[in-house]
């Protein structure tokens, strides 16, 4: 499939294992640097799902001087069906909402290394869900 972006982003930062602290991970990330003063971060995984409200800060702190734009992508498994969500968080930080987000909406924005780039033990159709 090939995916056309809509900025020239550009994948920054590739990391399997990511964990911020004790407790929480391992969680997937990636980075692309979308625009100057810009960047997506997707975080997939079991990892980070259900501490997402730690983990968004502690990877906001990593790119100070960005705007950061959060997504989150959820495997499949055998007892759950996998998404792409985008995050946001109040003005606290202390509440994430996510907002389910076809996968190609996302690699339009991204480019094909978000498919080229997903976990390999994920059997989702379609790469993460409609």
């Amino acid at each position: 499939m090939a995916v056309e972006g809509v900025h020239p982003a550009r994948l920054i930062r590739d990391e399997g294992a990511w964990s911020p602290r004790q407790g929480v991970g391992p969680a997937h990330v990636r980075v692309w640097r979308t625009e100057l003063g810009r960047v997506a971060v997707v975080i997939s995984g079991y990892g980070a799902e259900n501490d997402l409200e730690t983990v968004l800060p502690l990877l906001r702190e990593e790119y100070p001087d960005d705007t950061v734009d959060f997504f989150f992508h959820r495997p499949m498994d055998w007892a759950a069906p996998a998404y792409y969500a985008e995050l946001t968080s109040d003005d606290d930080g202390g509440t994430v909402t996510l907002t389910h987000i076809g996968g190609d909406t996302l690699a339009a924005r991204l480019g094909p290394a978000l498919y080229a780039t997903e976990d390999p033990d994920d059997h989702s159709t379609g790469w993460g869900g409609a």
